[in-house]
């Protein structure tokens, strides 16, 4: 099984592929192009806004314990004639979106005129659980606003708690496994081997 769509050739001459976000709010499902302006509409008609002031910085890796969030971010000029975006965003607070999804997709293109008629639909690659909004004001105009969420390694600095038991390993496998009815319960040698 490809992750690929059908007739989509990742090591043709002429391929390519778009990178999209999509983020959940109380109002709607917002949907960005990255690293792009202008609007690509996808098979579905959905359109995709680009914004090349959107910022996605690799998430670290997790060391020593740590589980690093990933973030979306934007840096901007606030335009003194229009309201201030930064206060609009503070009253809605991080409850606006803490526990709601942002996924990122990938659009496959196997021809430079899939980006005005796309052949496949985007492709999910990852989805993460939202946590928290900050807000930078510095200067009279700069503003950076920050989305940020968990990270792929979200749980790997915590322990689960599971003990190495038909119970537990059923949790982890989501079916019943027997198997470990039948392990050794003492590590003990009765009597020599020798």
């Amino acid at each position: 099984m490809s992750f690929f769509p059908a007739g989509f050739d990742p090591r043709a001459d002429v391929v390519g592929g778009l990178s999209l976000v999509s983020i959940d709010t109380p109002d709607g499902l917002f949907r960005f192009l990255l690293g792009g302006d202008g609007v690509f509409r996808d098979i579905d008609g959905h359109d995709w806004w680009g914004a090349t002031v959107l910022d996605v910085p690799a998430v670290p890796l997790p060391i020593g314990g740590t589980a690093p969030e990933g973030a979306i971010g934007m840096s901007f000029f606030q335009d003194p004639s229009q309201p201030e975006l930064i206060d609009q965003v503070r009253a809605l607070g991080s409850d606006y979106v803490r526990g709601r999804a942002i996924t990122y997709w990938l659009q496959p293109l196997g021809h430079v005129n899939h980006i005005y008629a796309p052949v496949w639909p985007p492709l999910r690659l990852a989805a993460f659980e939202m946590r928290s909004v900050s807000l930078e004001v510095s200067g009279p105009q700069m503003r950076r606003m920050m989305l940020k969420y968990e990270s792929a390694f979200a749980g790997r600095n915590t322990a689960r708690g599971w003990y190495y038991s038909t119970a537990d390993h059923e949790k982890l496998l989501g079916a019943p496994n027997p198997s470990l009815s039948r392990m050794p319960t003492d590590g003990r040698v009765t009597e020599p081997m020798f």
